[in-house]
């Protein structure tokens, strides 16, 4: 486990150096500084702006976009988007916010916040029988998760490249018989609760194929500094049809790789999503 745990700590470098190109190639704060003495370049030509949620771009101000499974997306204004997941909502109560930090050459900067309160959620699912993840007879604590994420998006065309790194903790408060969830998909977003934190790592690409056919895909990488053993690689892809600005549904798979605290598990499961915008 120990060998793996070094794999991933390389796996991460070798997703985070591309940020250290990016850099080299606009030439440092020499460059920074000269850009802020003229004036401002104009806007980036054709970089896609609709169903482009998980990069640094945002949605435009005023813009609404909702997705059957995925968030719902707000421009609140030029530099600012908001987001929540209305299906978890009312038993996971959750905000996300992302800024847009401006632009570095070619590259697309953005950070990203978001607040979940999963107690309600993970109480509900503490039972015996179908749909029961948690022993019943286990108290289970109030859990806030709270991550923090940058983003960085190039557009090669109508292409999109983006690199993430971000970090997730978990605190909980009051007494506690919680175990962890070693559920795939699941293990990677709550185990900081067994922690004192998850590193996350994640490319991704999207961009046309033909027509209206085009495609999404990407790796996430997961850390869990202080869980021996313990480490999740996440990758995902899939064929969308985007019909208008107004439209997108795409279809694929995801598949995962994690370390949990028994061992080792491979699973892939097929994903469908439907994305309206207005």
């Amino acid at each position: 486990m120990r060998g793996m745990r070094w794999t991933m700590v390389v796996a991460l470098l070798l997703l985070v150096a591309p940020l250290q190109v990016w850099a080299q190639e606009e030439g440092g704060p020499g460059e920074v500084s000269a850009q802020a003495a003229t004036p401002a370049p104009a806007a980036a030509p054709s970089a896609p702006t609709t169903f482009v949620g998980g990069t640094a771009l945002l949605v435009e101000e005023g813009r609404w976009e909702l997705g059957l499974f995925g968030p719902l997306r707000y421009g609140l204004i030029e530099k600012v988007e908001l987001a929540t997941h209305p299906l978890w909502f009312f038993v996971a109560p959750n905000l996300q916010a992302k800024f847009n930090l401006g632009q570095r050459g070619r590259w697309h900067l953005a950070s990203k916040a978001q607040l979940t309160y999963p107690t309600p959620l993970l109480r509900l699912l503490s039972r015996e029988g179908i749909g029961g993840i948690l022993p019943s007879d286990r108290a289970v604590p109030h859990l806030v998760s709270l991550q923090a994420e940058l983003l960085a998006t190039r557009a090669y065309g109508e292409h999109l490249l983006t690199y993430g790194l971000g970090v997730q903790v978990l605190p909980r408060v009051g007494a506690s018989e919680m175990v962890s969830i070693d559920l795939p998909f699941v293990y990677p977003r709550t185990a900081a609760a067994f922690g004192w934190a998850t590193g996350i790592a994640q490319v991704q690409a999207q961009g046309p194929i033909y027509k209206k056919l085009g495609y999404q895909a990407d790796v996430r990488a997961f850390v869990y500094p202080g869980i021996e053993g313990a480490f999740a690689v996440e990758q995902g892809a899939g064929l969308r049809l985007t019909t208008s600005e107004r439209f997108m549904a795409q279809a694929g798979y995801r598949f995962s790789y994690a370390g949990y605290p028994f061992g080792t598990m491979t699973n892939i499961a097929p994903t469908v999503e439907l994305a309206w915008g207005f």
